[in-house]
């Protein structure tokens, strides 16, 4: 090998990384270090650092050797946010959950959360936890016999009429109907 030159090997190529190339990594290295040391003073230019790093290194990024389906969405939630999240919502389904405190949960600011929550869920943080209630409900009235009006306060939901409403924009019906309908017998279901 000539010179200072060192070599990388990959499957699919060889990259020479020269004196150029080595202040580059070390120009990388002090700015992830930076996003590092202000990401909890100012995560805004903790953000920006990242994004200056990742514009140097974007010629030795390997895009090809990780799946499209295991990457993570430009401007949205890491794994472990969205993991620690959905924990979270339904863990506290029956309460009233605000979009500060899954922003805290995550250590977002609040409005970088919420368009990164809407990148990765493809919903905002509220339209997502009705649709978690929703769903909550109707496990609820297939694997009990409990009221409307019970139901709706285990789902975090002012009163039945509350339930009612969201119910019906999301599933067409009501949620009485909606269980009558699941909860009938099967007419041709053979009996022993």
């Amino acid at each position: 090998m000539p010179g200072n030159a060192a070599v990388l090997e990959r499957p699919t190529a060889r990259i020479e990384i020269n004196d150029v190339n080595h202040e580059m990594s070390n120009e990388i290295s002090r700015l992830l270090l930076g996003a590092i040391t202000c990401v909890e003073k100012d995560e805004a230019v903790a953000i920006d650092l990242v994004k200056r790093a990742s514009t140097l290194l974007g010629p030795f990024v390997l895009t090809d050797a990780v799946p499209i389906s295991d990457r993570i969405m430009m401007g949205g939630l890491a794994p472990w946010q969205v993991n620690r999240i959905d924990a979270y919502i339904e863990e506290n389904i029956s309460r009233t959950i605000s979009l500060d405190e899954l922003a805290q949960l995550v250590r977002l600011s609040t409005s970088y959360f919420s368009a990164a929550f809407k990148v990765s869920y493809g919903s905002s943080p509220h339209n997502h936890i009705i649709s978690r209630r929703v769903e909550h409900a109707k496990y609820l009235m297939l694997h009990s016999h409990a009221p409307l009006c019970e139901i709706a306060l285990d789902c975090g939901l002012s009163d039945q009429a509350h339930l009612s409403r969201i119910f019906r924009r999301m599933t067409g019906t009501t949620p009485s109907a909606w269980r009558r309908y699941r909860t009938r017998p099967n007419p041709f279901q053979l009996s022993a």
